[in-house]
Parts: structure tokens; sequence; C-alpha cells
């Protein structure tokens, strides 16, 4: 059987509108199923796009105050760095508590730095342990703790125990102020 393409040129003209229907099926049938498999790619793409817009925007946004914000990192940064104490300098370091016995008129017992921990690469600030033992009065003890705290030294209290003093016995001026021994395990931050 030959191919004939007068016969297929007349049953075109025959049925032209036929024809054209089921061509214009063709196509969107094409169409169909080249658009559906990339349907899900093309969402994908769009989320991806709109969450970097997203992140574009909001740095547009931020970077308006990016000086002041790093200026007061900076400040920040200095200001740590200034009150972190270096585990080398023994006496300088002991010298701080020194004043605060002279200070608030408590008595050391016990007063030692701890060996400096080995900070890991990379570090900049390290907790440099003490352990003190200091007695006076309640009120004087209270005070000792509180400017610890509030003091320019960053400190991190790890134990505390409280005990009578060795002269408890004995007849206190204040029987509401008792004398006794104030036991700490601090941590002070460092710099390398």
């Amino acid at each position: 059987m030959a191919f004939d393409t007068n016969l297929i040129v007349l049953t075109l003209k025959k049925h032209p509108l036929g024809f054209s229907a089921f061509g214009l099926v063709v196509l969107m049938l094409i169409g169909i199923y080249v658009r559906s498999g990339s349907k899900e790619d093309l969402t994908l793409e769009l989320e991806e796009v709109t969450a970097q817009g997203q992140r574009l925007k909001n740095n547009l946004r931020y970077s308006i105050d990016l000086g002041d914000q790093l200026a007061a990192i900076n400040a920040a940064t200095m200001e740590i760095t200034d009150r972190a104490i270096s585990p080398a300098a023994l006496a300088t370091n002991l010298q701080y508590f020194y004043r605060l016995e002279s200070d608030l008129g408590v008595e050391y017992t016990d007063l030692r730095q701890g060996v400096p921990p080995v900070a890991a690469a990379g570090a900049t600030y390290l907790f440099v342990s003490y352990s003190v033992s200091v007695q006076g009065t309640y009120s004087q003890l209270l005070d000792f703790i509180r400017r610890l705290e509030s003091g320019s030294l960053f400190v991190r209290f790890k134990t505390i125990n409280l005990t009578p003093g060795r002269n408890v016995g004995e007849s206190a001026e204040d029987a509401t102020n008792p004398v006794l021994v104030l036991s700490l395990s601090i941590e002070i931050l460092g710099k390398q």
C-alpha cells in the first residue's frame, strides 16, 4: 500500500474542522505534559526566589543602622575586655580582693587563685577560679557578696557556704549580727 498524499489532502479538505480540533487537542496535551513536569519545579523555584528576595529586603532594611550597631558591639566588647582579668597577673588580681577586705572590714582566712584552664583554640575569654574564705559579721558578708556581684569584674558564683565564725562562743557585740565564715568558690572572667 503506497502512501498517497493526494488522498490525505482530499480527506483534510472534507473534514477541516475535525482535523483542526484534533490538532488543537494534540497540541494542548503536549503543552499540559510539558508544563506538568515543570510545575512543581517552578513552584519550588518561586519559593526560593521569594525567600531570597525577603532576605535581601531585610538586609537592606536593617543595614541602615549597621554602622551604629557595629560601634555599639565594639564598645561593648571593649568594656568586657577591660573588665576581664589577666590570669598571669596574680598580684593585680588579688589586689581587688584586698581592697574589698579593707573597704568592708572583713578578714580573709583563705584566698587562692586556681590554676587557669587552658583555653580552647580561638577562644578570647576563659574563667579563672578562686577559692575564698572570709570572716565577718552577717552584714559585712552580705555587703561582700553584693560588691562581688556588682563590682568591676564579671564574677560567677559556683558554691557558697556559710558557717559560724571562730568567736561565736564569745559574747558578740550585737546578737543579731553574728560573726560568720563565708566560703566561696567563684570564677572570674579572664582574657587570653
